[in-house]
């Protein structure tokens, strides 16, 4: 599937969007909560539901960073490399000790980074995401963090993000793609993010248990 490109953020590489299709059997469009799309919203998590085909979002936890009607674009908070933040910057020094991995944000524009800073003072140089968390994606400021040797419960550097184009986030949604939440600052920086998605998708579980149950209204027939 193919949609008009989201505008990027200035300091990544040009946008190539990430599609998927989550479709119940048959081919009818579902959606696994009611509301879901009007839920989407800058700020908030998106958990991949169980068994998503592709392979970019497979059991991913996505901070949504961005959304508009442009489009959307987001973070993925739980696939940690095995490269660290040094490796990508050598000739930065990096505090002593800990290394801090870099993690994989997402498949557009994958040579591009961007951070995310968890910060209580207002940042200049980073857009705010939640009331306590920014987005940094200009040299001078992650330069400025690495080489400051911010703690990863704090600080944690991308590589790519995940874009989508006008309306595409809402159709998936609308298709059972994915479960939205309210995002914060201890599940972005959670200390295990390879158990995160298993953890998060028994939340939405959990809530969809625990919500009333959707009347259905009968279609007259002509």
């Amino acid at each position: 599937m193919t949609s008009p490109c989201w505008s990027r953020p200035a300091a990544l590489v040009p946008l190539l969007c990430a599609s998927l299709t989550a479709l119940a059997p048959g081919g009818a469009a579902v959606q696994l909560l009611p509301g879901a799309v009007k839920e989407l919203a800058a700020g908030k998590l998106l958990v991949a539901a169980r068994g998503l085909p592709d392979p970019n979002f497979f059991e991913t936890v996505i901070l949504l960073a961005e959304h508009s009607g442009e489009g959307a674009m987001g973070l993925v908070v739980n696939r940690r490399t095995d490269v660290s933040i040094a490796r990508l910057f050598p000739n930065l020094a990096q505090g002593q000790g800990r290394p801090s991995a870099l993690y994989a944000g997402g498949p557009v524009a994958a040579d591009g980074v961007v951070a995310l800073l968890r910060s209580t003072a207002p940042r200049s140089d980073g857009r705010r995401v939640l009331d306590d968390l920014y987005m940094v994606a200009n040299r001078e400021g992650l330069q400025g963090l690495i080489s400051q040797g911010a703690d990863q419960s704090r600080f944690r550097v991308y590589l790519g993000y995940a874009g989508w184009g006008p309306g595409q986030l809402e159709r998936e949604t609308t298709q059972g793609a994915w479960h939205v939440f309210r995002a914060d600052t201890g599940v972005v920086f959670d200390p295990d993010p390879d158990s995160l998605w298993q953890r998060q998708v028994r939340r939405t579980e959990d809530r969809m248990v625990l919500a009333p149950p959707v009347a259905l209204r009968p279609v007259p027939l002509p």
